[in-house]
């Protein structure tokens, strides 16, 4: 199609950056944004400008804003992947860790 076509996708550049930033915090947080609650009430306050409380998220200020760039309400204030990725390449890194095996028994 063309690009006028491809322009009324409800999928855009700004809507996999939003995406992008549910899977952050599932990655943070182990579970979904607004954990528990009906599908309805998820839409409504997503459309609404609402976003998942950070106050309980473990996590330096540097992780949570790239969360919170993600989720920006309006979409041209969403960064390119490659700012995302910017913003990610300066997080200080994980200490890696060794799988410890425990020994087999026959």
């Amino acid at each position: 199609g063309s690009q006028q076509d491809s322009d009324n996708l409800p999928f855009s550049r700004a809507s996999d950056i939003f995406a992008f930033g549910t899977v952050w915090y599932e990655l943070l947080c182990g579970e979904w944004p607004f954990h528990g609650q009906p599908p309805e009430a998820i839409i409504w306050q997503v459309g609404k400008g609402m976003k998942q409380t950070l106050a309980n998220i473990q996590a330096s200020r540097d992780v949570k804003d790239i969360l919170m760039t993600c989720w920006a309400y309006k979409d041209t204030e969403r960064p390119e992947f490659s700012k995302v990725l910017l913003m990610l390449s300066r997080l200080p890194m994980l200490p890696k860790k060794r799988l410890a095996r425990s020994p087999s028994y026959p």
